[in-house]
C-alpha cells in the first residue's frame, strides 16, 4: 500500500512538471517540428522559415505565446522583432485579430494532431463504407488495367484505394468541388498550402500521414513513392509501371469514386465547420486552409481502418514506389 502511495505521488509529481514545461514557450523550442506544402510548380515560399526561428515564432503564436514572450525568449531586439513581423505579414502568413498576432498557415502540435483524428473518426468511417461498396467495381476496372495481366489487386491496392481514390487524383476534386477553390491560397505571389507540425514519431512523417512524391525521369515520366516514411528516401527505379492508358484508368476509378466522396463531404460540411471552431483554427486560417490539412488526416485515418478490415494492403516499409506515364 506504500509503494503504491509513493508511486502515485511520483506520477502526479512528474506530470505537473510536465505540465509546467508545458506553460513554458521552452517546450517549442524542444519540439521536432516538420514543414509540408501543397503546391504545383514554382509555388513556394520564397523565404527560409526556420530561419530566425520563424517556424518556432509561428508555433509559439499558435500556442496562444505572445510576440512578447517570443522576445523575451530570443533575447531579439525590437527591431529585429519588428523586422520579423513585418516580413510575415507581407508574405501573408500573419495577421493581427482582436489586437494578437496568428499565423496564417496550418500549425498543429501532438495534442491538436491527437484531436484531428478523434474528431475525424466519423467522417473517416463513413468514407470507408462508401468505399466497401465500391469496390467490385474498382477492382472490375483494374482488371482492364495492363497491370492486372502480371499483379494481383492486392500489390496495388494501397496506391488505388488510399492515393487513388482519396489523394493524388483526387485531391483537384475536393479543392474544386467540395471547397469552391480554383486556386491556392495566395501568398506575395505564389499559390501554395503551408503546414508547420509536430513530429512525435522519429520513424515516419508527421502523424504518419500518407503522402505523394514525384520527380521527373524522362519526357511525361515520373518516378514516385506514396507512403508515410519519405524522409531523406530517394528511389531511382521501380518495377511498378504505370502506363498512361492504365494511369487514364485509374483516373476513371476516381471518378467513380468522386460522387460518394463528395456526398460524405458534403452531409459533413456543419460539423466540419463546427470542428474547425472548436479547435480554434478559425482564429488563424481559413475554412479552406484548414479543411485541407485536415482532409489528410481523414484519409490517412481511412487508408488505415481499410488496412485494419482487410480491404487494402499498407507496404511493410510505409512506402509504395511506382513509375507513372502522363
Amino acid at each position: 500500500m506504500k509503494l503504491k502511495i509513493i508511486l502515485f505521488v511520483l506520477i502526479f509529481y512528474t506530470g505537473k512538471i510536465w505540465g509546467q514545461e508545458k506553460n513554458r514557450i521552452d517546450y517549442i523550442f524542444k519540439l521536432k517540428i516538420e514543414q509540408a506544402l501543397i503546391s504545383r510548380g514554382d509555388n513556394f515560399p520564397d523565404f527560409r522559415v526556420k530561419k530566425d526561428s520563424l517556424d518556432k515564432f509561428l508555433f509559439a503564436l499558435h500556442k496562444g505565446y505572445s510576440v512578447t514572450d517570443f522576445q523575451k525568449y530570443t533575447n531579439f531586439s525590437n527591431e529585429k522583432i519588428s523586422s520579423l513581423l513585418s516580413l510575415l505579414q507581407n508574405k501573408n502568413w500573419l495577421h493581427k485579430i482582436n489586437n494578437e498576432y496568428k499565423p496564417t498557415v496550418f500549425i498543429a502540435d501532438a495534442n491538436d494532431g491527437k484531436l484531428l483524428y478523434q474528431y475525424a473518426k466519423p467522417i473517416s468511417s463513413k468514407i470507408v463504407k462508401a468505399i466497401n461498396k465500391r469496390l467490385t467495381v474498382i477492382k472490375s476496372e483494374f482488371q482492364k488495367t495492363e497491370l492486372s495481366q502480371k499483379d494481383d489487386f492486392l500489390h496495388w491496392s494501397f496506391l488505388i484505394l488510399s492515393d487513388v481514390l482519396l489523394d493524388s487524383w483526387q485531391i483537384d476534386n475536393v479543392e474544386k468541388q467540395f471547397l469552391k477553390q480554383e486556386d491556392r491560397p495566395l501568398r506575395n505571389g505564389k499559390h501554395y498550402y503551408y503546414k508547420i507540425d509536430e513530429n512525435t514519431n522519429s520513424e515516419i512523417e508527421s502523424f504518419g500521414i500518407y503522402g505523394n512524391q514525384s520527380q521527373q525521369v524522362g519526357d511525361n515520366k515520373y518516378i514516385s513513392i506514396y507512403g508515410n516514411n519519405r524522409l531523406n528516401l530517394k528511389v531511382t527505379s521501380s518495377q511498378n509501371i504505370v502506363s498512361k492508358v492504365d494511369n487514364e484508368i485509374f483516373g476513371e476509378m476516381a471518378e467513380i469514386f468522386l460522387p460518394d466522396l463528395l456526398n460524405i463531404l458534403e452531409k459533413e460540411r456543419p460539423y466540419c465547420e463546427k470542428m474547425y471552431k472548436k479547435l480554434g483554427y478559425d482564429k488563424e486560417i481559413s475554412f479552406e486552409e484548414f479543411f485541407i490539412w485536415w482532409y489528410h488526416f481523414i484519409y490517412t485515418q481511412t487508408t488505415n481502418e481499410m488496412h485494419k478490415a482487410k480491404m487494402l494492403q499498407i507496404p511493410a516499409s510505409g512506402n509504395f514506389d511506382y513509375v507513372i506515364e502522363e
